[in-house]
């Protein structure tokens, strides 16, 4: 359940930072209409590569938890190290996206 919520969390972070760039990066006046306009693009966020790490891993762990029954191994010392490399590579992940904001967000300019 703390993964669930840390994995969770991360995400929601990065849609309400999202947003924010989103609304600071539209011309002016900013209007309801031009922020869900797609021809007013305005920002292009580019993924880390930890975050790419990050989505395989967490695939790898869904598949993995919902085999665990199937193949009796849910108490098994395998899973609760996927658990915690999963937890690893989100908190590495957010921290990437928050260390290096500037680089992954790229303002287009010019429209």
């Amino acid at each position: 359940v703390p993964l669930t919520y840390m994995i969770i969390s991360r995400d929601v972070m990065l849609i309400a930072a999202v947003f924010y760039v989103r609304y600071r990066t539209l011309p002016t006046p900013r209007t309801l209409s031009k922020y869900f306009n797609p021809c007013y693009a305005t920002a292009r966020l580019k993924p880390t590569f930890i975050s790419k790490v990050n989505t395989a891993v967490q695939l790898i762990l869904v598949a993995a938890s919902l085999a665990a029954p199937v193949f009796n191994y849910a108490d098994s010392i395998y899973l609760q190290i996927l658990w915690c490399f999963t937890a690893f590579t989100t908190a590495a992940s957010a921290y990437s996206y928050y260390h290096y904001g500037r680089k992954t967000v790229q303002v287009i300019k010019g429209r």
